[in-house]
């Protein structure tokens, strides 16, 4: 009998010994998963913006994220969010300015997995799976990393079903709708420069799909149309670079400094941008 309670002792020291060192492991992950993103943001923030003053800028390619995947669920490419992540991050700065802060959270209500993140993606149907997520949850966290829910909104984490992230390309504008509608926001396109100039004039938020052979992009690229003066259209551009050399007539952009420029009414051609996005706030009934 003695032998046998021996026994049950010896496994009983064996199943706490594990179970503490796993929940330690688990412990010691998380900590670092949130110190991963603890950290400061390396090319995004608040950028003064002429005539308009400080604005939320966000950069696809910022190091704290640029790395991580940007894939819908069912694909087996990886690709990296810093590479083609412009619609979402040129969306969340135009989104940031017409909601306040503390209503940017309103978007978790629409997801059908808790927004998180991990240092492999910001997507947790293409992690790996090999360590724990960051979930996103204080009013913080969706004003630091408002274009990543963003990306994995587009790329079906919504109540709505949309999945606009392409296989072959970029992102389309389809989830534009349901995402805007959670802050109450409505969109409508025009390809028309001067209405979308009139309606950042009117305070509205506006974003440029640039085409190709641009001096923005060689394959396509959206913007956020931050400001217009008499004389130039001041844009938050998502890709923080610090030149736009090598692209056909990008010596028509100014840059005031990385992640924003500048380009003359007289210039917009240049930018060929082939469709606007106006946003605003919904009419109310």
């Amino acid at each position: 009998m003695r032998k046998y309670l021996n026994r049950i002792v010896a496994m009983l020291c064996v199943c706490a010994a594990l179970f503490g060192h796993a929940h330690v492991s688990f412990a010691d992950a998380m900590t670092d998963m949130e110190a991963f993103f603890s950290k400061p943001e390396s090319s995004s923030g608040l950028i003064d913006v002429p005539g308009k003053g400080p604005m939320r800028y966000y950069a696809q390619n910022d190091s704290l994220w640029g790395d991580l995947t940007y894939e819908k669920d069912d694909t087996n490419t990886r690709r990296p969010f810093r590479d083609s992540g412009c619609s979402p991050t040129a969306v969340a700065m135009a989104v940031a300015s017409l909601v306040p802060d503390k209503n940017l959270s309103k978007i978790s209500k629409q997801a059908k997995r808790e927004y998180s993140l991990c240092s492999c993606s910001l997507n947790k149907a293409r992690c790996n799976r090999s360590h724990t997520r960051y979930v996103l949850s204080s009013e913080r966290d969706y004003v630091r990393f408002l274009p990543l829910i963003f990306g994995d909104f587009a790329t079906g984490n919504n109540a709505a079903g949309s999945v606009s992230r392409a296989i072959a390309a970029g992102t389309g504008t389809g989830y534009l709708k349901d995402l805007l509608k959670v802050y109450g926001l409505q969109m409508t396109f025009t390809p028309d420069y001067s209405k979308a100039r009139k309606a950042v004039q009117a305070g509205k938020a506006v974003v440029g799909l640039a085409g190709r052979g641009g001096a923005f992009t060689n394959q396509g690229h959206y913007l956020f149309l931050a400001n217009v003066d008499s004389e130039q259209v001041y844009i938050l551009d998502p890709l923080c670079r610090t030149t736009y050399n090598g692209y056909n007539q990008g010596n028509k952009v100014t840059l005031i400094q990385p992640g924003l420029v500048s380009l003359k009414h007289s210039d917009i051609a240049a930018a060929k941008f082939n469709n606007f996005i106006i946003i605003e706030k919904e009419a109310k009934k």
